[in-house]
């Protein structure tokens, strides 16, 4: 049995083996629909955290296929907000990753396996800590008193619940990254504008950096979503209707940055300019940052009738420009490793989330293949990001 003494109670978590997880961990209390999260509660006694929270409430992802991003979208929840934490012992003082799903702002979990954390705990000494957090509508409805961009409002708060807790699991809560991929690592150049003091470095995968809406496109969004429930109150509808009209939302509107559905809003007030603004003019986090995108990010997108595999305005390029105009130490580091499955007639290639397995350890699936080779490449791409994320790496290592 392995116990970990938090702020708010004493968690028992799962022994496997050189590592311990404590999974399904409330970070907040239990989610209120349009509402911004609130301090999670204490208990008394022993709580288990053995098996993941439910996910955010989504529609069946177009994702869904790919290895290690599996999950059961009827499992999704408005009760959400926890988060899962991998560490080799409660003891001791060790650096911390906090890492955020991708998804496009409408898909994932904290929880799915492509994120497990067990590798980077156990053999590279990191505490690992992966978010579930709203999306969608319950994260980016826009308008009707409801707070803008819930989503990153949900994120700010397990930084603060690791902030507060972290230590009872062998965490430094001075020497913590914030990581992200995709939609995550769009949500983390966000939030180096708005969680000074909560995180000392920051990895952004492939992120979407013009992935941010106008108040003019939210608000779009919201009425085209509104439209499509009919009239009905958004407030008191179920979940699956709600769906329903995300989904149109996203049929009648241009996606985001050329390619999200939805995603946060510049509404002036939480998010108060556009994040590559602010990295422009350094009012973004001075943090260490590390940037990485695959070669081919685009085939994935093309697999599944996404456009031209050989576009670059959306992830490589900009990367970029986030490098070369953050204020803080920066590197990118491009991943050529070509994944040899097909899907819709293309093969992947180095596409997009082919390196995510790589730099968690959780290689050897049909997205990365397997063998000696595939292996010696993710020892290396683990131990480098492992190595950022403990402070020791200079990021020259080339992928």
């Amino acid at each position: 049995m392995t116990l970990a003494h938090t702020s708010l109670g004493t968690l028992r978590g799962v022994d496997l083996g050189g590592v311990s997880a404590f999974k399904g961990v409330r970070f907040a209390a239990p989610a209120r629909r349009f509402a911004a999260p609130s301090p999670a509660l204490p208990w008394e006694g022993v709580a288990d955290a053995v098996a993941p929270g439910p996910p955010a409430p989504q529609r069946p992802g177009r994702m869904g296929w790919v290895p290690g991003l599996e999950i059961d979208p009827s499992s999704g929840r408005e009760d959400c907000l926890f988060l899962n934490v991998w560490t080799s012992s409660c003891e001791g003082r060790r650096p911390v990753l906090v890492f955020l799903h991708g998804g496009a702002f409408v898909f994932g979990s904290g929880a799915q396996q492509m994120y497990d954390g067990a590798v980077l705990a156990r053999d590279h000494g990191l505490v690992v800590v992966t978010v579930n957090y709203r999306f969608g509508f319950a994260g980016f409805w826009y308008g009707d008193g409801v707070p803008a961009d819930i989503a990153l409002r949900d994120q700010l708060a397990a930084l603060e619940w690791v902030r507060d807790n972290i230590a009872a699991f062998g965490g430094d809560p001075e020497r913590v990254t914030l990581g992200g991929h995709s939609a995550g690592a769009t949500s983390v150049l966000a939030l180096m504008t708005l969680a000074p003091g909560l995180f000392s470095r920051a990895v952004a995968m492939s992120p979407v950096p013009y992935g941010f809406a106008t108040r003019d496109e939210a608000a779009a969004w919201t009425a085209a979503a509104r439209e499509a429930l009919g009239g009905a109150d958004p407030f008191t509808v179920p979940v699956a209707d709600l769906l329903e009209a995300e989904g149109a939302a996203a049929r009648a509107t241009p996606p985001v940055g050329g390619l999200l559905p939805v995603a946060p809003v510049v509404d002036g007030d939480l998010l108060a300019v556009h994040p590559m603004d602010a990295i422009r003019s350094g009012a973004a986090a001075p943090v260490p940052l590390l940037v990485t995108t695959t070669s081919e990010e685009m085939r994935l997108f093309a697999a599944i009738g996404g456009g031209d595999p050989g576009r670059r305005d959306v992830f490589e390029e900009p990367a970029q420009e986030v490098v070369e105009a953050h204020r803080g130490p920066a590197r990118l580091l491009v991943c050529d490793h070509h994944s040899p499955m097909r899907r819709g007639g293309i093969t992947l290639g180095a596409c997009h989330l082919v390196d995510v397995p790589l730099y968690f350890g959780n290689h050897g699936t049909p997205l990365t293949g397997a063998g000696p080779e595939v292996d010696e490449r993710a020892d290396a791409m683990t131990e480098e990001f492992a190595r950022f994320c403990r402070g020791e790496s200079d990021l020259a290592l080339d992928l």
